[in-house]
């Protein structure tokens, strides 16, 4: 199962979160002191917020990206984030006192740390965000394993759910169906059932069947899980590159159309002239090793595949390329929508 542990206050900010600014941060008017407890989250949450905000952010721009017709002081900023963040994390702090879910006050500083504004920079270039891997965890950790009584999914262990009965469940294995469409780790599910990830080389339909560092090669004749492709290497699209790496566009052959991969180029059914992306366009396929009539990859269970007697032929795409990532990092906004809850 892949599952994304980033925790996200957008849902906050993005809701018209009323608070212009006229100034944020420490008590000396700098970058906020980070030193999270389960108890002051939503006052550390707040400080990096306004802080962010006011440094970076023009009026106009804070007073549209919150809603807002006029500015705020620093302290209704703070007060005012720090009421909606206490509404988010009611939940879990209900958790906590129950001894169901940890808070881990590292996890937490070292992913505020990461969001804070640098001195003296509000947009930087680097290869990825700066807070990627630092927010990957959540500092929240459910405790209550298989069987234990729960009241909120958080509070299980992991791989597990909290059911209707109030007790956490075990997710599904390998051969066993879906729970509200997931499986335990190292397991994807169909739609129906769960099946082991699968390795370099095996057959595939998407790259969340794939195991880590892999992704489903739908360029190849035959859909693989294929290794991601390092700097300086040929790739064929967006999540094809290693991490911290971009594909480049190519060209397709005999044009100037740009590309990731041959199927964005104009294509004819085989034999045809019959203008086409996809297989799926040319003719009805068959379920591999069943006779079952598909119409789409998602129209067979994994491992089978559907194939198309009448393939999509494209020209070539040639020169897409791995290459080093070149994102703008932007504290006015992206770092803000980042803040872990």
């Amino acid at each position: 199962m892949r599952t994304n542990m980033s925790w996200s206050l957008a849902v906050v900010l993005a809701s018209g979160l009323a608070s212009g600014l006229i100034a944020c941060g420490g008590d000396d008017g700098g970058a906020p002191s980070i030193n999270t407890t389960a108890d002051n989250v939503c006052d550390q949450v707040s400080d990096v917020a306004c802080y962010n905000l006011y440094k970076c952010c023009s009026e106009g721009e804070i007073e549209k990206f919150l809603d807002v017709t006029d500015p705020r002081t620093a302290d209704q900023c703070r007060a005012d984030v720090h009421t909606l963040c206490e509404r988010q994390v009611a939940q879990l702090e209900f958790s906590v006192k129950n001894k169901r879910v940890t808070f881990d006050s590292k996890t937490m500083d070292t992913c505020l740390k990461a969001i804070v504004a640098p001195d003296g920079d509000c947009a930087t270039i680097d290869s990825m965000l700066p807070w990627t891997d630092a927010c990957m965890t959540s500092a929240w950790t459910g405790t209550v394993a298989t069987a234990g009584a729960c009241d909120f999914n958080v509070e299980c262990a992991k791989d597990n759910l909290c059911g209707p009965s109030r007790t956490c469940v075990a997710l599904p294995t390998d051969g066993m169906p879906c729970l509200q469409d997931q499986c335990a780790t190292g397991a994807y599910c169909d739609g129906v059932m769960c099946h082991v990830d699968h390795m370099a080389g095996e057959p595939c339909s998407a790259t969340s069947q794939c195991q880590k560092d892999l992704f489903c090669d739908l360029t190849a004749a035959t859909h693989t899980c294929t290794a991601l492709h390092a700097a300086g290497e040929m790739c064929s699209g967006t999540g094809t590159c290693m991490e911290g790496e971009t594909c480049l566009a190519g060209t397709c052959s005999g044009s100037t159309q740009t590309c990731d991969s041959a199927t964005d180029c104009n294509g004819h059914c085989a034999g045809e002239t019959t203008t086409c992306f996809e297989d799926e366009q040319c003719s009805t396929g068959t379920c591999s090793g069943t006779t079952t009539q598909c119409f789409s990859q998602t129209g067979c269970v994994a491992p089978s595949t559907c194939v198309f007697p009448i393939a999509c032929v494209h020209p070539t795409c040639d020169g897409a390329v791995c290459a080093d990532a070149h994102i703008t990092v932007d504290y006015c906004t992206a770092a803000t929508t980042a803040l872990p809850l």
